[in-house]
C-alpha cells in the first residue's frame, strides 16, 4: 500500500513518500490516492480535504495554497484514518505563522541523529521551523569568525534537505556578541560568508543572536562610533542584512536582542526597533526569561516599541543551568488564546533530554495550531499516544510522568499523588490509622512495581528511560517514604478528645529521616506532596507525643 499523488510537485512527491515511510504502520493498511489542486485559502498554510474511505481504499482531493502545507494535510488524513469515519470534509490551518523549536539551551547539544529525528517529529506536530542555536557549540558563540567546515556543511545540508521534505524550515544561527567589533566590516563579512555558505546548500532563513552578552561595548572603535549598544546592534545587523539579500533576495533574518525579556518597552528595545530594517524578526521571551505566561497585553506593548510583532523564544520546557533538577514534562500552559494575532510566531526551547522533550513539544504544537481549541490535559494525553505506541508501556510511563507535571500556571506537579494524600490524610485525621497506612503502603508498592516495569531491559523505549533514570531514583525514594509513612502511622493513635495524633517518641525522627532521604536526591519529583505531609506530621508528633 502507498500514497499516490496526482498533480504533485517533485517536492510534494518526496514529502508523501517520506510521510508514508515514517508512518508505515498506518499507511501500509491503506491504498491512498490524493489529487492535489491549487486553492486560495484564507489561511495560506492551510488545506482543504475531501476524502472517502471504501474498505482500505482512500480517495481524496486536497486543496493547497502553499506547497509544503501538504505535510499538514497528511497529518490530518492520518488522524482521520484512526477513526471509523468513512468521509472527511475539512478545511483547516494554523494560527501562528512560525511554529517550532529553538535548540537554544546551555549544555550538550542534541546529536545529529536526534536533530534528524526531531525534524520528522516536529512536522508530525504541524510545526514548520527548527532553529539551531545551542549555546555550547563552539561554532555558534566562540569560533564564529571561521567559515563552516566541509564536514559541518555536509551535516547541515542533510538537515536542511530533510527539513524541506517534511515542511520544516531549518535555521542555523550565529552568536557573535562575545567578541564582535561592531564597527568592523570584516566581522560583518565573517557572518555574511557563513550565510553565503548556508545559502549554497539551500538555506533561506538565518539567525543572529545577541543574547547573554555584556551590555557594554568592548572596543574603543565601537565606543567612538556608536552612541549606544542598541545603535551598534542595529547598524551591524542592517549591514549583514543588506549583504545577505544581495545574494539571497528571499532570505529571512531573525535576531535575538541583547535585552530579550521584560515589559517590552525598554529603551534598548525601542532604539533597536526604530533603527532595524523592517523585514528583520525580533525574538522575545516575555516578562521573564522563563515566563509563566505570555499574553496579548505584553505582545501589544512589544510591537509598539519594536515596530514589529514578537517572535517568541519560549523558554519552556527548557531545563538547563539551575533548572537541571527538573523534568518539565507537562503540557504548555499560560499562553493566551489569540496570542497569534499579535505575534510573528513562537519557538519552544526544549529540555536537554531529546526523547522526553517530545511530550511537551507535542502539546506546544497543538497550541500553536489552534489557540482557541487547545486543551492542555487532552493535548498531553494525545502526546503520550504519539510518543509511546504500546498501551501498557504508555500507562507505566504516564504513571511516572504524572509525578513531574511542572508548576506552570494552572498546573499541578503531582495530581494523582495529591489524591492519594488527600485520602490518606483524611483517614488519619479521622482517627483511622489502619486505613491511612493502607492508602500510603498501597501507593508505595505500586510505585515500586511501576519502577521495576520501566527499568526492565525489555522496555521498548530505552532512550527515554536512560534520560529519566536520575528521576527514577527519586521515584524509588518516594516509594520508600510512602511505605515508611505507613509503618509510622501504624504505631500512632488518635486522641479524639484533643483531636490530635500521638505516637512513640522515635516516630518524629523516623519521619524526618524519610523526608531527608528524599531531599538528598537532588532531582525534583512529587512537588511538595510527600515531604510536606511528612514534616507536618513529624512536627505534630514531636509536639504532642512523649
Amino acid at each position: 500500500m502507498s500514497i499516490l499523488l496526482t498533480n504533485g510537485t517533485e517536492l510534494q512527491n518526496k514529502m508523501a513518500a517520506a510521510f508514508a515511510s515514517r508512518h508505515k504502520g498506518t499507511i501500509d493498511k491503506f491504498d491512498i490516492s490524493i489529487s492535489l489542486k491549487a486553492q486560495r485559502l484564507d489561511n495560506v498554510e492551510g488545506f482543504a480535504i475531501s476524502a472517502k474511505r471504501n474498505g482500505n481504499r482512500i480517495e481524496s482531493t486536497v486543496g493547497l495554497t502553499l506547497e509544503h502545507a501538504l505535510r499538514y494535510a497528511l497529518n490530518a488524513i492520518q488522524t482521520w484514518l484512526a477513526t471509523d469515519a468513512t468521509e472527511l470534509e475539512l478545511e483547516d490551518g494554523p494560527d501562528f505563522p512560525v511554529r517550532g523549536v529553538v535548540e537554544g539551551f546551555y549544555g550538550k547539544p542534541w546529536t545529529h541523529a536526534q536533530k534528524l529525528k526531531g525534524i520528522e517529529f516536529f512536522a508530525d506536530c504541524n510545526m514548520n521551523t527548527y532553529f539551531l542555536a545551542p549555546k555550547d557549540d563552539p561554532l555558534q558563540r566562540f569560533n564564529w569568525r571561521s567559515p563552516f567546515t566541509s564536514e559541518y556543511l555536509l551535516k547541515a545540508a542533510e538537515l536542511i534537505e530533510l527539513g524541506k521534505i517534511h515542511g520544516i524550515d531549518f535555521v542555523i544561527c550565529v552568536s557573535p556578541g562575545l567578541s564582535v567589533e561592531y564597527s568592523s566590516e570584516s566581522d560583518v563579512d565573517a557572518i555574511v560568508n557563513r550565510f553565503k555558505q548556508l545559502t549554497d546548500i539551500g538555506a533561506k532563513h538565518f539567525g543572529m543572536l545577541w543574547d547573554d552578552i555584556d551590555s557594554e561595548m568592548q572596543h574603543v572603535s565601537d565606543n567612538a562610533k556608536y552612541a549606544s549598544t542598541a545603535a551598534a546592534h542595529a547598524d551591524f545587523t542592517n549591514q549583514v542584512w543588506d549583504k545577505l539579500i544581495a545574494f539571497n533576495e528571499k532570505a529571512q533574518l531573525t535576531v535575538c536582542p541583547m535585552h530579550y525579556a521584560g515589559r517590552g518597552n525598554e529603551p534598548y528595545l525601542i532604539d533597536l526597533g526604530r533603527e532595524l530594517k523592517s523585514r528583520i524578526n525580533l525574538m522575545w521571551t516575555g516578562r521573564t526569561i522563563c515566563s509563566e505566561y505570555l499574553d496579548i497585553a505584553d505582545a501589544v506593548i512589544f510591537e509598539r516599541s519594536a515596530l514589529r510583532p514578537a517572535l517568541y523564544w519560549d523558554n519552556f520546557p527548557v531545563n538547563d543551568g539551575g533548572l537541571q533538577v527538573n523534568l518539565h514534562i507537562g503540557p504548555v500552559r499560560g499562553r493566551e488564546k489569540g496570542l497569534h494575532k499579535y505575534s510573528a510566531g513562537l519557538l519552544s526551547n526544549p529540555m536537554l533530554q531529546y526523547e522526553a522533550s517530545q511530550i511537551p513539544i507535542s502539546t506546544i504544537g497543538e497550541y500553536l495550531w489552534s489557540t482557541e481549541k487547545y486543551n492542555p490535559e487532552e493535548a498531553w494525553e494525545r502526546a503520550l499516544v504519539k510518543v509511546i505506541d504500546d498501551e501498557g508501556e504508555r500507562s507505566a510511563l504516564r504513571r511516572f510522568l504524572r509525578t513531574s507535571m511542572g508548576t506552570t500556571v494552572g498546573g499541578d506537579p503531582a495530581p494523582d499523588l495529591r489524591k492519594v494524600f488527600r485520602a490518606g490524610v483524611t483517614a488519619w485525621r479521622s482517627g483511622d490509622m489502619n486505613k491511612a497506612a493502607d492508602v500510603f503502603k498501597t501507593e508505595g508498592e505500586a510505585i515500586i512495581a511501576n519502577q521495576k516495569f520501566l527499568l526492565n531491559p525489555n522496555f521498548s523505549y530505552p532512550e527515554i528511560i536512560t534520560e529519566i533514570k536520575p528521576w527514577l531514583a527519586k521515584y524509588q525514594a518516594g516509594s520508600e517514604a510512602l511505605i515508611g509513612l505507613a509503618n509510622v502511622l501504624l504505631t500512632c493513635s488518635y486522641d479524639a478528645e484533643k483531636m490530635i495524633i500521638v505516637g512513640p517518641a522515635e516516630a518524629p525522627l523516623k519521619l524526618q529521616a524519610l523526608a531527608e532521604n528524599l531531599d538528598n536526591i537532588k532531582k525534583n519529583l512529587f512537588g511538595d506532596q510527600i515531604v510536606g505531609p511528612l514534616n507536618e506530621l513529624a512536627a505534630e508528633l514531636q509536639t504532642y507525643s512523649s
